[in-house]
């Protein structure tokens, strides 16, 4: 692969937020890139976080940096990441020269699954959904013990003392 067309596919990778798989070190990383440059030795560096389970010394991942020399086979994945990794910094001094990077986010938000969507409910609902029912599938009341009574107001009365 040409270095230019690397160069555009890393950039573009960047710019969607991405996941890039790429060989390096004779092993096979998957990558969310942040920054893509020239560092202050004159290399064309990427650094990113390697999502976990994608090193033998340091199984959880994190931030790491890449020359661009000792990548190959790289592929940028349909997958998305959702931003920023918590310790990333604009403007990193290490880079002489910035081809692209992320804007920072707010909030980092999980990248790893399983994910559970669920839908608002009402707590009214909710209890309705939960009490036990009677052989003709209608909702009887049950009794709450005394460590989940409430006042009025919604707080939390303390149980009673046992005699």
């Amino acid at each position: 692969m040409e270095a230019t067309e690397l160069r555009e596919q890393l950039c573009a990778a960047i710019r969607r937020r991405s996941l890039v798989m790429f060989e390096y070190g004779d092993l096979i990383r998957v990558v969310e890139p942040h920054r893509f440059g020239i560092n202050s030795a004159g290399h064309e560096m990427l650094s990113g976080w390697l999502r976990a389970g994608y090193s033998r010394s340091d199984p959880a991942g994190g931030w790491r940096n890449y020359l661009l020399s000792d990548v190959s086979a790289v592929q940028v994945l349909d997958a998305p990441f959702a931003g920023t990794r918590p310790g990333y910094v604009a403007h990193d001094p290490r880079m002489r020269e910035v081809y692209c990077e992320l804007e920072p986010t707010e909030a980092a938000m999980p990248t790893e699954g399983p994910f559970i969507v669920r839908e608002p409910t009402t707590a009214a609902a909710d209890a309705v959904a939960d009490a036990p029912t009677d052989r003709a599938g209608e909702t009887s009341p049950s009794p709450r013990p005394p460590e989940a009574a409430r006042t009025r107001d919604g707080e939390v009365d303390p149980p009673a003392a046992a005699t």
